[in-house]
């Protein structure tokens, strides 16, 4: 009975569970069981079902949170992955999303993907000072960068407009106009779904697991053999980019682009998307990007519920939760959302034993 017992739980065990591997191939496979892969096709028909699931507002506001998870994400492999420091992750925003408001309409896609390329460029050139500080200095030169973006989104009127910024014609996909949030959601798909399983793919890769030696001790992953220069700068890009791309859909969602999108407090909203979501991870980006959104959010019900005199305050409140969310996550689980769901899932796992 034994050994029946046990031959059947290996054979359940190598069907369904995952923890076993035997391939590196099944190691970095996306859904490793029968079950993982039928709730990943069942996932992806559902976000293509969505528009018709739900009213106009609610499908704003899933664009707003899909967005801000992907510029998140940027922002999630250049902490989280490489153990660098970013306060002007808004300036790449606005890169995007200034370079994709020149070619709107029917050139929308190729704006956006534009827009990613130019920011990416300017990330790797930002990331030339990575090489030599890091810390609390790296941290300072991206601010710089954040007010010198600041700076020129506002005076460079030739490509960004000035203060009075650029407005946009709807988006354009195969001679449809995308003119409703629910037509937008399949433009964003078209850039989201490749970046989320790219990165996700990554972050096990060898340039994965060199950022994570980067980012755990940057002379020792050098003794090692590891290419300092090529993976600082590569996650400063990609960051970038993503952040580019990002921008470029935003752009297409507000149909117009003006300074006021990407001052120094969106940069330390992002920074507390990556600390409330979990550094390093696709599952934090999203996490981080759904609750840091969905409070101004809140607060606007807030707003329609007890009255418009109360808008200055509860708008104030917003920077606190900001901040408390942050002290919270940094005393209470440092790992973020993605660390306190990990812990509930091994429990389950093992529930009702005590081990």
């Amino acid at each position: 009975m034994y050994a029946l017992s046990k031959a059947l739980t290996d054979a359940f065990s190598r069907r369904f569970a995952r923890a076993v591997r035997e391939t590196y191939r099944e190691d970095e496979a996306y859904a490793s069981t029968p079950l993982g892969r039928l709730a990943l096709w069942v996932f992806l028909l559902l976000l293509l079902l969505l528009p018709g699931l739900l009213s106009s507002y609610a499908m704003y506001v899933i664009l707003l949170v899909t967005i801000g998870a992907l510029a998140a994400l940027g922002l999630h492999l250049l902490v989280g992955g490489a153990g660098q420091i970013s306060l002007g992750h808004a300036a790449f925003l606005g890169l995007g999303a200034y370079t994709a408001s020149h070619l709107a309409g029917p050139l929308a896609p190729l704006g956006v993907l534009l827009g990613g390329v130019v920011a990416g460029a300017v990330g790797l050139v930002l990331g030339l000072p990575s090489l030599r500080i890091k810390g609390v200095y790296l941290a300072i030169a991206t601010l710089a960068f954040q007010f010198l973006a600041d700076y020129a989104f506002k005076n460079w009127e030739a490509f960004t407009g000035g203060i009075r910024g650029r407005t946009l014609p709807p988006p354009q996909v195969l001679g449809l106009e995308l003119d409703r949030p629910q037509e937008l959601w399949y433009l964003v798909l078209l850039f989201a779904l490749p970046l989320f399983f790219y990165a996700k793919r990554l972050l096990s890769t060898r340039a994965g697991r060199a950022w994570s030696a980067v980012r755990d001790n940057d002379l020792s992953a050098q003794v090692a053999g590891v290419d300092l220069v090529r993976a600082k700068l590569s996650a400063f890009m990609l960051s970038a980019f993503y952040a580019g791309v990002a921008g470029g859909l935003l752009a297409q969602l507000y149909r117009a682009v003006t300074p006021e999108y990407f001052p120094l407090t969106v940069s330390i909203q992002y920074l507390a998307m990556v600390i409330v979501g979990g550094a390093g991870t696709v599952l934090g980006a999203v996490l981080g990007a759904l609750v840091v959104l969905l409070i101004p959010e809140l607060l606007n019900a807030l707003v329609g519920a007890f009255g418009p005199q109360y808008a200055a305050s509860l708008a104030a409140w917003r920077n606190v939760a900001f901040g408390g969310l942050i002290l919270l996550f940094l005393v209470l689980e440092p790992r973020g959302l993605v660390g306190l769901w990990g812990r509930v899932r091994d429990y389950f796992r093992t529930w009702p034993l005590p081990y």
